[in-house]
């Protein structure tokens, strides 16, 4: 999981409803996942990353916490080539933004610009307190 990227996820209590989520991030104080959706704002999971490989990762759902919205989400992380063939289809403005993209680190970036994920800055700013705090070196 890469926070400076974006991923397009499924919903596993709505098959074939998929999502792009924009600079995942896990919480180190609760575990939550944390991650922007276009047009939805900020959404948090409860649970746990149960496979990581930077480009792909599943997060299981607590589903007494989660109820309906349980379950196993699995993330891949968008890439211009499969962005142009099919995923721009079911996105808002996903021809504008397919075109105004040269390379997946434009497409990464453009999602970054324009749906951020407000809790990274957040999050990091807790880190690094808690570092400050340890006596830890924070400046590497």
């Amino acid at each position: 999981m890469d926070y400076r990227k974006a991923y397009w996820f499924e919903q596993p209590h709505m098959p074939g409803m998929f999502n792009v989520a924009v600079q995942p991030i896990v919480d180190p104080r609760d575990g939550r996942l944390h991650f922007a959706v276009p047009d939805s704002g900020i959404w948090a999971l409860t649970g746990k990353a149960i496979k990581d490989t930077g480009d792909y990762f599943e997060f299981e759902c607590n589903d007494s916490v989660m109820g309906a919205r349980g379950g196993t989400y699995k993330f891949s992380a968008l890439d211009i080539k499969t962005f142009r063939k099919e995923t721009w289809k079911w996105i808002a403005q996903g021809k504008d933004i397919a075109e105004c993209c040269q390379n997946t680190t434009d497409l990464h970036f453009w999602y970054r610009k324009n749906w951020p994920n407000s809790r990274v800055a957040e999050i990091g700013a807790w880190e690094m307190e808690e570092n400050r705090r340890k006596g830890h070196r924070t400046d590497t």
